[in-house]
């Protein structure tokens, strides 16, 4: 797992690298400057022509080494450079006087965007902290409104790294190529949505001194494939966990099968699945390898009692909030239950009977999309605040926070949130929740805690949803394609 920082800390790791390493903070400039031009060109052809847009800042310093390098690598290129201000950065300055004299400096105002395959966008880079206004705003909506595709530097302009303000002009970017790490910003729907598809690129900063740093953000990556025990020779089923779930109704029986058979795929031991009469002969035709238990009613749950032996409760997939299922809850809470996931309408019962909240044990994990967590803990203006407000509620009540998104991020109890980056549009479709309540269950029942079941788990379904979209595409993509690929991700993580 990789640390975020803010704007003010990578600032300081550039200049810890510089003085330490050390380097010149031009060099580490050029050294950006062709990590970004590797990325580049793996996704833009020499036949392309390109015009690079820049400010007067280290951002436009960036930008003016870049169009170097891409001329020396037999582009087409135009340079612009906006007079933001009277001054420009000495690495800036440097670096134009590298480039030569064919650059067009024009003032904001004067701007007008040559014809282009594509704009780099090199305007305003991380350190931004007011909103772009003014002449400044033509600029970028010429930017946006041109047939160009626009790569960003570092990040797109106008948008701040820490914060979500979206107050004045911002480059709406195709693909970012940011340094080191991802921004905070890249994560919250309203301002991610700015940065198009985005990839960081090594640039060579002190990972020891960035490590070190305080903060409580971080992203996800392959690492915490770690969590995962070995299977060693003459273990038996008992060794990975006996999972209890409640789930189903009449003509939702789907969102069962779907959390039940990744349960059983994610790596469980035992399962039992307590459905509604109307269930049993789903589940038994479908996933023989689960053992069913059966409620007296025969449309919904209505009993909320325990198995012996249970380590981790499911509880929600596609249950209803009938009056006779939330007494099922309650009574399930009351028993004592040790490890509990809470998905679906299990969430929406809590949001209807908020007093259940205080009868969940300590490390329950709550895997809310939006809607879900704005009826649980109220209206949150943007997911900047959705964030905090997780925080918050975790840190109260320990409890695990997994806020479904483009970005899922999985909320602790000491206040740290691990975004994923692993996942697709394509898996933004029914049952695709279900999948991932019945992971992060199976995972618990292996010896994870419930952090590490929540992290890998969400890790693991967007990586199954990467692997089926190769195969079926966005478009097609189903919950049950998740399940298909779930092995492979699985082994592949």
């Amino acid at each position: 797992m990789k640390k975020l920082l803010s704007a003010a800390q990578i600032r300081e790791a550039d200049q810890y690298t510089i003085h330490n390493e050390p380097i010149t903070s031009l060099e580490l400039m050029e050294r950006a400057s062709l990590a970004f031009i590797s990325e580049f060109e793996e996704r833009v052809s020499t036949e392309s022509l390109i015009t690079v847009v820049c400010g007067t800042g280290n951002n436009g310093g960036d930008g003016l080494a870049i169009a170097r390098l891409l001329k020396s690598k037999n582009y087409s290129v135009k340079v612009i450079l906006v007079k933001v201000s009277s001054e420009l950065s000495d690495d800036c300055l440097a670096n134009l006087k590298q480039f030569g004299s064919d650059v067009n400096e024009v003032k904001p105002s004067e701007f007008v965007l040559p014809n282009s395959d594509v704009v780099v966008d090199a305007l305003f880079g991380s350190g931004l902290n007011r909103p772009i206004l003014g002449d400044l705003e033509r600029v970028v909506s010429t930017i946006n409104n041109a047939e160009s595709k626009t790569f960003s530097v570092d990040v797109p302009s106008g948008l701040f790294s820490d914060e979500v303000n979206l107050t004045g002009a911002i480059v709406q970017a195709d693909f970012t190529i940011t340094f080191q790490r991802p921004k905070l910003s890249f994560f919250i729907p309203e301002s991610g949505s700015f940065v198009g598809e985005w990839k960081a690129v090594n640039i060579g900063l002190d990972e020891d001194f960035i490590e070190a740093q305080n903060g409580s953000y971080f992203l996800l990556d392959h690492s915490i494939r770690k969590a995962l025990p070995p299977r060693v020779k003459f273990q038996h089923k008992g060794h990975f966990g006996r999972v209890q779930v409640f789930a189903g109704s009449y003509g939702k029986m789907g969102a069962a099968f779907l959390c039940s058979i990744a349960v059983m795929k994610s790596g469980a031991g035992l399962l039992t699945a307590h459905v509604p009469k109307c269930g049993v002969q789903v589940l038994q035709t479908s996933l023989p390898e689960a053992m069913v238990s059966v409620d007296s009613e025969e449309r919904l749950i209505s009993e909320g009692s325990l198995q012996k032996d249970i380590d981790v409760v499911c509880f929600g997939p596609g249950v209803g909030v009938d009056q006779k299922t939330v007494q099922a809850f309650r009574q399930l809470l009351e028993a004592g239950v040790s490890g509990l996931v809470v998905d679906a309408d299990g969430l929406n019962i809590l949001s209807e009977h908020s007093e259940l909240l205080d009868l969940l044990p300590e490390f329950t994990v709550l895997t809310p999309h939006v809607g879900e967590f704005h009826r649980l803990f109220g209206k949150c203006s943007d997911g900047l605040e959705r964030i905090k407000v997780a925080q918050s509620v975790a840190k109260k009540k320990k409890l695990v926070v997994i806020l479904k998104g483009a970005h899922s991020a999985v909320v602790v109890p000491s206040g740290e949130v691990y975004f994923n980056n692993t996942g697709n549009p394509g898996m933004a479709t029914a049952g695709s929740g279900d999948v991932l309540a019945g992971i992060v269950t199976g995972l618990m029942a292996q010896g994870l805690d419930s952090e590490q079941a929540a992290c890998l788990g969400v890790f693991l379904h967007g990586l199954a949803g990467d692997l089926a979209r190769k195969n079926v595409g966005e478009v097609s993509l189903m919950a049950s394609d998740l399940l298909h690929f779930l092995p492979k991700a699985i082994s592949n993580a």
